[in-house]
């Protein structure tokens, strides 16, 4: 077992869940109950070279034992890979910490004002942005929002090469975290480029009137305020989940563990987020109610990821509370949030006739997500080679500019690049939750999402925590991993 390891791995549990609650804080729209460096100073050891280098010799015994021990590598491979973050926080706390704030600052100045006074948080400025139907107003406001964020990118620099030298000391090169998924960035961008080109155009088009030139703003517009979207009103949004779990016959909130925030504060992220307070009895999720298809597909997202937190027993090992491989976390988090391209799942549970172009808009919705997980994950792989500066973000705006149509302000294209791997992460989770929707419908029919015995798979999936892997996932279903049931997902959504 992992003995050996036992004053690290409690180490690196309380870091964990102080990691959590800071993000569910910010996320809640909440004052921090901490900083970094305080808890980088309480977590010495999960935070120093020393814990990394544990860990690492700890998985290469793990790897080369015979017979190999699967349950043993996962969780020495997630403790690892939790370790190599903190390394990195640890390294620069300051810029990190500067980063993490920023959002929640008052930092932009909306169109015509002319001082500090009135300005608002970059947070609270897209709230808004999302839901502006002038759009020259839109463009304003995104403008301001790029014109706010561009001065971290020195911060921005700064925390990916911390991040690059925590990589090399667990014995990792930053850009083969990307290249293992090489084939899922190429084949879901060009199994589906002609898609874009030509729905997503006409849809933008449709939209917001502009042809050619699009812009990000044009497809957040797009994404969060679709035609349809006063099919969907705020109020009905948790009452369409509930009439899902009670077809489904699966408890909601967990026993009582998932405990559910839906109050609107100034500075609460949009959508909606789940953390591991004290998993399994206590998973935060925080959620904004607002109109339109988005919101519900991103509290089926967030309720997928809790459920994953809330179902181990109490006496799984920390990291099978806390950590695992994050392609599965979005895998859970996707598998859910697809029920917005079931049309017979809006009409019984979001009790919404739609017209078939507008099912087509919600549809492109997870074609453009899908993208950007791409796109990002390309960008991120490149600025590894090229460093974080003026050709990564040249990069990432040209990629951008293929996953959507649309331009990337300057100012934000080194806003969403990870050099740990996350949009790739995320885009093999996408892929694997497609996988598993298959499974679904070939073992309990087309309407796998309102059968009773659906529960039972769940079920089984959510209450082994991070304990599978992706690969585990994939065998089990007896499929090799790949992104052709996403590509084929994808477009059949659209026809």
């Amino acid at each position: 077992m992992l003995r050996e390891l036992a004053d690290l791995r409690e180490d690196a549990r309380g870091l964990a869940e102080g990691l959590a609650l800071a993000r569910y804080r910010r996320s809640a729209g909440l004052a921090p109950a901490t900083t970094f460096a305080a808890l980088l100073k309480a977590h010495r050891l999960a935070a120093s070279a020393d814990g990394v280098a544990q860990a690492r010799e700890a998985l290469g015994n793990a790897k080369a034992e015979d017979p190999r021990r699967p349950a043993r590598v996962a969780r020495l491979t997630a403790l690892r890979d939790l370790l190599v973050r903190a390394r990195a926080l640890s390294l620069e706390p300051g810029a990190a910490q500067e980063l993490f704030d920023s959002f929640s600052r008052p930092l932009v100045r909306p169109p015509g004002d002319a001082g500090l006074h009135g300005a608002m948080a970059p947070v609270a400025a897209f709230r808004e942005l999302r839901f502006i139907r002038a759009r020259d107003k839109r463009a304003e406001m995104d403008a301001a929002i790029s014109a706010a964020l561009q001065p971290f990118d020195g911060a921005r620099s700064a925390v990916w090469e911390a991040a690059q030298s925590a990589l090399a000391e667990a014995g990792l090169v930053p850009a083969e975290v990307y290249q293992a998924y090489t084939s899922y960035t190429s084949g879901l961008l060009d199994g589906t480029d002609a898609l874009v080109q030509d729905l997503g155009g006409w849809l933008l088009e449709r939209h917001t009137g502009v042809r050619g030139g699009a812009e990000r703003h044009d497809v957040l517009h797009l994404l969060w305020s679709p035609r349809c979207a006063s099919a969907f009103p705020r109020g009905e949004l948790l009452r369409t989940v509930r009439r899902w779990a009670e077809m489904l016959r699966f408890d909601l909130g967990a026993d009582g563990a998932i405990k559910l925030d839906e109050d609107d504060r100034p500075l609460k992220w949009p959508g909606a987020r789940a953390e591991p307070i004290d998993p399994p009895w206590e998973v935060g999720l925080t959620f904004l109610p607002e109109e339109g298809p988005r919101a519900l597909g991103r509290f089926l997202a967030a309720i997928g990821v809790a459920q994953l937190r809330a179902g181990p027993p109490g006496d799984a090992p920390p990291e099978d509370l806390w950590l695992g491989d994050p392609a599965v976390v979005h895998a859970c988090a996707a598998l859910l949030e697809g029920l917005l391209h079931e049309p017979e799942f809006l009409r019984r549970c979001a009790k919404a006739e739609l017209s078939r172009d507008d099912e087509r808009a919600i549809a492109i919705a997870g074609v453009f997500d899908a993208r950007l997980a791409a796109a990002r994950a390309l960008a991120s792989q490149q600025a590894h080679d090229l460093g974080l500066g003026a050709r990564a973000a040249a990069a990432h705006r040209e990629l951008h500019a293929r996953a959507t149509g649309a331009d990337l302000p300057a100012g934000l294209a080194l806003a969403n690049l990870d050099p740990f791997g996350e949009p790739a992460f995320e885009l093999a989770g996408r892929a694997l939750a497609a996988r598993l929707r298959l499974f679904l419908r070939d073992r309990y029919d087309e309407d796998w999402w309102r059968n009773p015995r659906t529960a039972t798979s769940l079920n089984a999936l959510w209450g082994r925590g991070g304990r599978p892997t992706a690969a585990d996932l994939w065998a089990e279903m007896g499929s090799p991993a790949g992104i052709d049931a996403l590509v084929d997902e994808l477009i059949e959504s659209c026809r």
